[in-house]
């Protein structure tokens, strides 16, 4: 009997010593390549570090937090960084350290809510335009170019401006701004997965065009998907803190991380922290993500799913 080594090791087998080859070869571990590709990068590393710890911090900030977000002492207001207040009190005489911990819950509560409505909206209607293609494409693809077209901080100042400020009028707001750059990746996406050989046997075999496009179509969508909204979860918080900034997004009391720059600003030459402090944590945090985000594109790859991990 001949055994897969003696069939390798035999001349004139051609193609298939290759196959053989490759059926001798260990399995790749998905989740270990992935792990391996994800973290590769020290700056990733990083970001995900931090993304995490304010994530926690978010969830458990009643028990970090030394003082309430809206506990005021009026008696220690503007009080210079001490032993009590780390990062000192703004004019009403609130911790700042205590408010940046609960901006966080602001910050991700509208960036996930954010991202997740957009990309609701954006991935449906990507899907119907690249699927329907023809004139129901052409149009739906031009009104996204002319979406596209306007700066979205300008768009969702218009927004805003005509809704209600508050958490609901800012997460419609930038939602709008931010679902038209996945209709265009989901679109594409389109276009080139169904022309696969799958989707084709489901339309030859009379398959409804919902479960093409939802069973066939988007879960072979979804590694570019994932990444988008990773990378937006940074622009959403950006933009909610500009609107907050400019005094169209988070109501106040509410310890938003734009907001207490705006109120921090006007005491920038005595009293620097207060916005210097909730100005890094935006940068900090959308640092991060864009660094996760950066290091799911590459760990999603399809290129690199091939290759072993040691």
């Amino acid at each position: 009997m001949t055994t897969k080594t003696d069939s390798i090791n035999a001349p004139g087998l051609g193609g298939e010593v290759d196959i053989l080859e490759e059926q001798l070869l260990p399995p790749v571990n998905e989740f270990r390549r992935f792990v391996k590709v994800f973290f590769r990068r020290k700056i990733v590393l990083i970001g995900f570090i931090i993304v995490v710890l304010i994530v926690a911090m978010a969830i458990f900030a009643d028990v970090i937090a030394p003082f309430g977000p809206y506990e005021q002492d009026l008696h220690n207001v503007l009080a210079a960084p001490d032993s009590t207040h780390l990062l000192g009190t703004d004019s009403l005489g609130r911790d700042l350290l205590s408010r940046i911990i609960y901006g966080s819950r602001v910050a991700l509560s509208v960036g996930v809510i954010t991202v997740l409505l957009s990309a609701a909206v954006g991935t449906l209607i990507g899907l119907v335009a690249g699927y329907a293609e023809g004139a129901l494409q052409s149009v739906i693809m031009r009104l996204t170019d002319a979406m596209m077209a306007i700066p979205s901080l300008i768009l969702s100042l218009i927004v805003a401006s005509i809704l209600n400020r508050g958490v609901l009028g800012v997460v419609i707001a930038v939602a709008i701004t931010l679902f038209p750059g996945y209709i265009r990746l989901i679109n594409g996406q389109v276009l080139s997965v169904k022309q696969n050989d799958y989707v084709m046997a489901g339309r030859s075999m009379g398959s409804h065009k919902a479960r093409i496009m939802f069973r066939h179509i988007l879960p072979n969508c979804l590694s570019p998907l994932i990444v988008q909204m990773t990378m937006m979860m940074g622009v959403a918080i950006l933009s909610e803190a500009s609107l907050s900034f400019l005094g169209l997004g988070i109501l106040p009391p509410t310890a938003a991380w734009g907001g207490m720059c705006y109120d921090g600003y006007k005491y920038l030459m005595m009293r620097p922290l207060l916005s210097i402090a909730p100005g890094l944590a935006i940068m900090v945090l959308v640092f991060s993500f864009n660094m996760v985000g950066d290091g799911l594109r590459d760990a999603l790859d399809p290129k690199l799913r091939g290759t072993s991990s040691n």
